[in-house]
Order: C-alpha cells, then sequence, then structure tokens
C-alpha cells in the first residue's frame, strides 16, 4: 500500500522481459478489508495488470491427465477465455433517478462524437456501469483456440450469449471467419466435426454450463469472452475435481508477433486427504507434459516448450 503495490509492477515487468512467470494465488482486498487494514486505496487485481502488461491476448485452460487417478474428464478438454475487457474493467457509479447518457469521442479531430446510449433512470438508487470488450485481438486467441484443438483432437465449441446480448455477436464473427478460413477442410478431414454438421459449433453460455457436466467423457474445447470464461472454467475445476487439477496459461503477444508471457495460477486442494498433487502440478506446469502419464506425445512436448523459449530459464 505504500508503495502503490511496486512489486507487482516489478514482477509485470519482469515477466515481460524473461517471458514467463509463475504466480502462486493471490487476494484483491474488498472493500471491507481496505476498510479493516486502513489502505489507503484498493489494489488492483495482480492478474489483470498481468494481462495489460503482457498485452494479453488468452487464458488457456486444460485438464490435467495422471495415471492412477480418476478424475473429472476421461479425455482432455480445452478452454480460451478471453484475457481482455468485460467487466473487470467496468467504469461504475451510483445513480438516482435522471437521464444517463454514454457518449464516445473518436481520436480523430473532426469525427463526431457518437451517442451510445441514453435511457432516463428510474428509482432512486441505481448502479450505472460502463465497459469495453476489445475485439483486436480475437483473431489471434481463434488461431492458438483452433491450432490446439486441431493438435490435440477435440472438437471446438464458441461459447456467447449473442442471442440476448447482441453486442457479443462480434466475437462470434471474428471466430467463425477465421476457422472458416484456415481451420475447417482440416477439422472436417480429422473427422472432428461430424457431431456437429461438418460446421464450428456454437453454444450459448447456458448451453455451455449444462455440457460442462454433462460431457464427461470430454474431448471438447471451448473459447469465451472474459466474464464466461471466468465462471465456466471454474465449474470446469469442479468437474475435473479440483483447480489443482486444471492448467492456467496466459498468452500475450509482443510486438514481434511472439507468444511472451505464460504465467500459471495453483490453487492447493486437498484431494482424498492429502496435498500430493501440489508438486505434480508444479512441474506439470513447466514441462507442459503429463507427469507420470505415457499418453504425452512428442509433439504436445515440443508445442509447450515452443511456448516457453523466450525464457531461459524458467524454474528460475
Amino acid at each position: 500500500d505504500q508503495t502503490e503495490d511496486r512489486v507487482l509492477h516489478h514482477a509485470v515487468e519482469a515477466g515481460a522481459r524473461i517471458g514467463a512467470i509463475f504466480k502462486e494465488p493471490t487476494v484483491t482486498p474488498t472493500e471491507v478489508q481496505r476498510r479493516a487494514k486502513r489502505l489507503r486505496t484498493p489494489l488492483c487485481s495482480p492478474n489483470g495488470a498481468m494481462c495489460r502488461g503482457w498485452n494479453g491476448v488468452t487464458i488457456s485452460h486444460d485438464t490435467m491427465h495422471i495415471d492412477g487417478i480418476d478424475l473429472g474428464y476421461r479425455r482432455p478438454v480445452y478452454f480460451e477465455r478471453h484475457a481482455v475487457g468485460g467487466e473487470y474493467g467496468a467504469g461504475w457509479t451510483f445513480v438516482g433517478r435522471g437521464q444517463l447518457l454514454t457518449m464516445f469521442y473518436p481520436e480523430e479531430e473532426r469525427s463526431d462524437a457518437v451517442l451510445v446510449d441514453a435511457r432516463h433512470v428510474e428509482g432512486e438508487r441505481n448502479v450505472a456501469v460502463v465497459y469495453v470488450n476489445p475485439l483486436d485481438n480475437v483473431a489471434d486467441l481463434a488461431h492458438h483456440f483452433f491450432g490446439r484443438c486441431l493438435e490435440g483432437g477435440v472438437v471446438p465449441h464458441v461459447v456467447t450469449k449473442k442471442t440476448a446480448f447482441k453486442w457479443q455477436e462480434g466475437f462470434w464473427t471474428i471466430m467463425k471467419d477465421v476457422f472458416d478460413a484456415h481451420y475447417r477442410d482440416r477439422f472436417r478431414e480429422a473427422g472432428l466435426l461430424d457431431a456437429t454438421d461438418g460446421k464450428l459449433s456454437h453454444l450459448s453460455s447456458d448451453a455451455a454450463i449444462m455440457q460442462i457436466i454433462r460431457w464427461t467423457d470430454g474431448g471438447f474445447g471451448m473459447a469465451a469472452l472474459n466474464y464466461d470464461g471466468d465462471m465456466l472454467t471454474d465449474e470446469l475445476a469442479q468437474v475435473h475435481r479440483s483447480p489443482a487439477c486444471i492448467t492456467s496459461a496466459l498468452i500475450g503477444k509482443r510486438e514481434d508477433g511472439l507468444q511472451v508471457a505464460r504465467h500459471h495460477r495453483l490453487v492447493q486442494r486437498r484431494i482424498r486427504g492429502r496435498h500430493a498433487l501440489r508438486g505434480r502440478n508444479r512441474v506439470w506446469q513447466w514441462s507442459g507434459t503429463r507427469v507420470g502419464s505415457t499418453h504425452a506425445s512428442e509433439s504436445g512436448r515440443r508445442r509447450h516448450s515452443h511456448n516457453l523459449t523466450t525464457s531461459p530459464h524458467p524454474t528460475h
């Protein structure tokens, strides 16, 4: 608090320079905790700072599979969560009864202001919230997601609630355009679209919630916007027995186009009364292979090692 979280900024800078960071769980203080500990300002989320500092594109979550331990999904499940935008960076304030206007002022000097929304607010106690979902990096997310699904032999699904939230249509459109132009034929040849009529599958967020529970055979992948991805990966972890059995890797992008930042959030949970998986998880995070399993392929090892090549000494 006294240094305005200087250690976090130093860690983010180091991660961008080195190319890898290992992150343990952290706690972002609530307003009640802030007052109790007499903090001057609420400390920002470390995960948000990493996403911004490393030009975050996506947070990849994979199920871990360890021989001899029966977890929730029989085959691998991949999940991509858009790393930026949504409620996490929202601006807000309490408002009463009156007129609420949301305006956009383009940076171009001669461009006119754009009215985003206008509405009359009823009631004496309301909260007005504004946030933005960046779409510039969704194509990068799409290539990362579809490439991983194709290599891993899993069926891809894009998750939105675009029927109700029309502004989510752009996310789906970009994902589908990238898929149709670069991946559809290869997925068809691999037989991975047989169950989806040869097309890229779209799931509403409501349907995704149910299918994550039902599809315990695994072999599927999902990509979603930031908030939906946060909630759905928590559910994924519950089905797969523990957050300690789900990897979490933030994928960022440098100006030269290389993926630069890879961090993992390891949450320690008691499984059958023991903490035995903690060490295995830590080793798996850095190696990218299934510890204790004979099913880790050479291509999988090459893929994960490539993502860490910008860090000469990742275990340091």
